[in-house]
C-alpha cells in the first residue's frame, strides 16, 4: 500500500486501492474517503485504463460510494466503458472456448495464458479485467498443426506461411500472431522458442503435464499450474518493464486465489529458469504496491537482494509518481543484466535479447531464409534507433 504521507495524487491512491478483487473494511472507508473530495476525474479514467484497471475501478466504486456520489458524465462512461469491456471479453472468451476445442480435436496440446483465463482466476470474471487479445502456449514442433488448425478456423497468420513451419532457430519469430479474417480478434501463440525472455528455455512439457483445470465462465480450461503461472507473469512483466498496475494486481491475487501455493516448488523452479529475480521482483511490487502478505521467510529472502529492493523503488515510482520508465540503451540494456542474478548470467541474458530478432526486426527488412542469421547482426541497430535518440517516457 503507498505510504499516506507520499506525493501521489489522490487519484493514483484510488486507483491502487481498486487494483484487487475484494477491498477489506480499511480500505473501503478509505476509497470512500478519497471519492467524497474533489478529483480528477478525467486523469482517474485515463489512468485506470492506461493501467488495465476500468473495470476494477467501475465496480469497486460503485460498491463502496454508489453511482449517486459519482458525477454524472463520469458514471456514463464508466458504464459504457464497462459494457465495451464486457462484450469484448465475453467475445474473445467465446473464442478462445472454440480455438481450445479445435485444438483439442486435432490432440494439439496447448494452454491458454492471461486473457480470460488469468482473469476468471485472479478477478473472478473475465470482464473483470481488460485484454484485447487471446495468449496461447504450445510446443514448437506442434506450430505446423497449430497453423491448420487456425487456418481452418478462419485465421490468418501475419507472417508467411514458410516461416511459420520453420524450425531453424535463426528463423523462429518472437511470437506467432494470428487474425481472424473476419471478427479480427488477434490470438498470439508461443512456443518454448518463442518465450525469449526466460533466460533458460522452459521445459514446457513439464509445465503441461502439471496443468490444472479452472472455470471460465462455467466452462472448465486447463490452465497453468499456480506456480507456473506465476513464474510466465513474472516474466511478463519484467519484459515490460512492469508498467502497468494490473500486472502487480494478477501476481498479488494468484497468490491471494491459492492457499496451497508450493513456494519451496516455485523457488526450485525459478532457480532453474534462473528467474529468481524477476519473481522476487514481481512478488514484493505486489508486496509494496497492493498489499500482498508474504510468508515471513520468502519475505525475508526477498529483502536480502539489494537489486530487488532498488528496482521495486524505481519502478514504484514510475507506477505510483509518474517518474520516466527505464529508457533509452543504457539504461534499458542496465534494467535488462539486473534481471538475473550474477553478472555473467546478466551479461548472456541481455547478449541473447539484444541480438534475438523479434517481429520488428523481421517486418523492417524481409531476407531469404538462407540469410535469416544476419537478423541478429540488424537486431541491434534497430534498437539503437528505436531508443537512441527517445525521449525519457512517463
Amino acid at each position: 500500500m503507498p505510504d499516506r504521507d507520499s506525493e501521489n495524487p489522490a487519484e493514483i491512491e484510488l486507483l491502487v486501492l481498486c487494483a484487487r478483487r475484494n477491498l477489506g473494511a480499511i480500505e473501503g472507508r478509505r476509497l470512500a474517503e478519497i471519492a467524497r473530495n474533489p478529483l480528477d476525474w478525467a486523469l482517474l479514467l485515463r489512468l485506470a485504463d492506461e493501467n488495465g484497471l476500468l473495470p476494477l475501478l467501475q465496480s469497486h466504486l460503485l460498491r463502496e460510494i454508489g453511482s449517486t456520489a459519482i458525477p454524472p458524465e463520469v458514471l456514463s462512461e464508466l458504464q459504457t466503458r464497462g459494457r465495451q469491456n464486457a462484450l469484448r471479453a465475453l467475445f474473445l472468451t467465446a473464442e478462445l472456448f472454440r480455438i481450445l476445442e479445435e485444438l483439442r480435436r486435432r490432440q494439439i496440446v496447448a494452454l491458454p495464458y492471461k486473457g480470460p483465463v488469468l482473469a476468471a482466476r485472479a478477478y473472478g470474471s473475465p470482464s473483470l479485467r481488460q485484454f484485447d487479445d487471446l495468449d496461447i502456449v504450445t510446443l514448437q514442433k506442434s506450430m505446423p498443426f497449430v497453423q491448420e488448425a487456425m487456418a481452418s478456423l478462419g485465421y490468418q497468420s501475419r507472417l508467411p506461411r514458410e516461416r511459420v513451419l520453420a524450425n531453424a532457430p535463426s528463423a523462429i519469430p518472437g511470437e506467432y500472431v494470428f487474425v481472424h479474417q473476419v471478427n479480427r480478434a488477434m490470438v498470439e501463440v508461443h512456443t518454448e522458442s518463442t518465450l525469449r525472455h526466460f533466460p533458460v528455455q522452459p521445459d514446457l512439457e513439464q509445465m503441461f503435464s502439471r496443468s490444472i483445470i479452472v472455470s471460465v465462465d462455467g466452462r472448465e480450461v486447463p490452465a497453468f499450474a499456480t506456480e507456473d503461472e506465476l513464474l510466465m507473469l513474472a516474466v511478463h512483466g519484467a519484459k515490460d518493464f512492469w508498467a502497468r498496475l494490473v500486472w502487480a494486481a494478477d501476481v498479488a491475487e494468484i497468490v491471494k486465489q491459492s492457499a496451497n501455493l508450493d513456494w519451496e516448488s516455485l523457488r526450485t523452479a525459478a532457480n532453474k529458469l534462473k528467474v529468481t529475480r524477476m519473481l522476487n521482483l514481481g512478488l514484493w511490487l505486489a508486496h509494496e504496491i497492493v498489499g500482498l502478505a508474504l510468508p515471513t521467510e520468502i519475505a525475508s529472502r526477498i529483502q536480502a537482494d539489494a537489486a530487488v529492493k532498488r528496482l521495486t523503488r524505481q519502478l514504484g515510482d514510475c507506477l505510483l509518481k509518474c517518474e520516466p520508465l527505464p529508457d533509452g540503451p543504457f539504461s534499458r540494456s542496465l534494467y535488462r543484466m539486473r534481471m538475473t542474478e550474477g553478472l555473467w548470467d546478466g551479461l548472456r541474458y541481455w547478449a541473447r535479447l539484444t541480438t534475438a530478432p523479434a517481429e520488428e526486426d523481421w517486418a523492417m527488412a524481409e531476407l531469404p531464409s538462407k540469410l535469416s542469421k544476419s537478423y541478429a547482426v540488424l537486431r541491434p541497430f534497430r534498437l539503437w534507433k528505436k531508443y537512441g535518440r527517445r525521449m525519457p517516457r512517463k
